[in-house]
């Protein structure tokens, strides 16, 4: 008998030795109840283990660890395919360490897999090891560029559809040998490439029919996110993003959901928000001055928020125990 909150994919793995449903399971979960009611998650993106925190203890109950954000704020470099698979996956690694991935959900941004199909399972298992919950596979060139930039380009569909195809392949044997487990994102940025939206339907109808968790074209007005939405059916879970660019109006939380949008990632609100907090407080130092309190963390906050109350409150308990010295005797 099997608990009616739980998928049918939870119960397996429970029966299979996993105690607790996976983070997948959970994800899935969520989207499923965001349809019945109607409902759009806010996405925020996290681009290192202290903002992912930030964003849990936020309330927030699914986060998108952003490629743009990640390579921005690791390398200050731009998301033009600079970033590896390794530095990109060593940043997830962290960022679900971080966080209590029970409260908290993560989609990786995959790009386009990093390069063949080898290199797409080897993402697959790689972000599931690491933590996430779900990973986004585009079907841009490789190496793939941001969506926002020039030169966009997209692979062919029979390609695209070879990639998506791989993806959910290498996801559905690892879970066969494993356990482990991931929500799938299919990827279209044929709209920013300039293709018409004709073909944007018919590669997220057959990313759909593939067997895609959830459905993503890039670039698109609402009004052509409504015909996607329309064409998918209510069954296949679709999302948005957005940043915040000059001459561009939010769709709002209600709008995305009236849309029929189950997922809005807001992929850069979080970074800007930490770039333009730094920029002040430096440029008041650079005066001469210094930052106001209102720019700054209280610091019992910033102690509290990296642990150190926590840690505190475990030495404390386990006072007792003997340091060891390097000759192994206890001093």
């Amino acid at each position: 008998n099997r608990p009616p909150s739980l998928p049918l994919r939870s119960v397996l793995l429970m029966d299979q030795g996993h105690p607790h449903p996976t983070p997948a399971a959970r994800l899935r979960t969520l989207l499923d109840d965001a349809r019945e009611a109607s409902r759009c998650e806010v996405m925020p993106a996290c681009h290192d283990a202290l903002s992912a925190r930030l964003i849990e203890r936020a309330g927030f109950r699914v986060a998108f660890m952003s490629g743009f954000a990640v390579s921005a704020s690791g390398l200050a470099l731009p998301d033009a395919g600079l970033i590896s698979y390794g530095e990109q996956l060593s940043v997830g690694q962290n960022i679900c360490a971080a966080i209590d991935t029970r409260r908290l959900l993560v989609i990786g941004d995959g790009d386009t897999g990093f390069g063949g199909s080898g290199n797409v399972r080897r993402t697959i298992e790689g972000y599931a090891k690491a933590g996430f919950a779900g990973v986004s596979i585009e079907d841009q060139v490789y190496p793939k560029r941001c969506a926002y930039s020039g030169g966009v380009a997209v692979v062919p569909r029979e390609e695209a559809v070879a990639r998506v195809r791989c993806a959910i392949a290498a996801r559905d044997e690892m879970r066969r040998r494993s356990g482990l487990d991931l929500v799938l994102v299919a990827r279209t940025d044929c709209r920013r490439a300039e293709e018409d939206l004709d073909e944007v339907l018919w590669r997220c109808r057959a990313f759909a029919a593939l067997g895609a968790d959830v459905v993503y074209a890039e670039g698109l007005a609402p009004d052509e996110l409504r015909r996607l939405c329309v064409s998918l059916g209510p069954t296949v879970h679709t999302m948005l993003a957005q940043v915040e660019r000059p001459g561009v109006t939010l769709i709002s939380q209600t709008e995305a959901a009236a849309l029929g949008c189950r997922l809005s990632l807001f992929g850069l609100t979080v970074l800007s928000a930490a770039v333009s907090a730094m920029t002040r407080a430096l440029e008041a130092m650079a005066s001469g001055g210094h930052p106001s309190t209102g720019v700054l963390c209280d610091f019992g906050e910033l102690k509290a928020l990296v642990g150190f109350d926590a840690l505190d409150a475990w030495e404390e308990e386990h006072q007792a125990c003997p340091a060891v010295g390097q000759d192994g005797a206890a001093e």
